[in-house]
């Protein structure tokens, strides 16, 4: 896995009304922090829209439901999402999302393209 090398600033501000939406494996991505900004960490506002089932072998996502309604498959199970619902997935889990939400994801160690791997249907 590529890695890049974490700015040295020591704080960076960004607004979500300056970042270009780009589309992603679950929807549309709005990168507030990548893995240029830190090593450790990064998050995005994600718009769900035809989500695929994936994994990753190294990131931990946190996904705090900002808006909206849906659900967030798991491996075998669902879970019903709503504002204020904030899920855990852990590395290896097989996830995708349903229903029109919008949500904030955390990645630990950051998002990255490498550790994306789609599930074959």
């Amino acid at each position: 896995m590529a890695t890049a090398k974490p700015t040295d600033e020591k704080f960076i501000i960004r607004q979500l009304k300056d970042l270009a939406e780009a589309r992603s494996t679950c929807g549309f991505r709005r990168a507030l922090f990548t893995r240029e900004d830190s090593d450790r960490i990064s998050m995005s506002i994600l718009r769900i829209d035809n989500s695929q089932k994936h994994w990753h072998n190294e990131t931990h996502e946190i996904y705090y439901v900002l808006d909206g309604e849906g659900s967030l498959e798991l491996d075998d199970d669902e879970v019903p999402l709503s504002p204020g619902v904030a899920v855990l997935v852990k590395p290896g889990v097989r996830h995708s999302a349903k229903g029109e939400v919008t949500v904030l994801i955390v990645g630990a160690p950051p998002f990255s393209q490498e550790d994306i791997f789609i599930e074959e249907k």
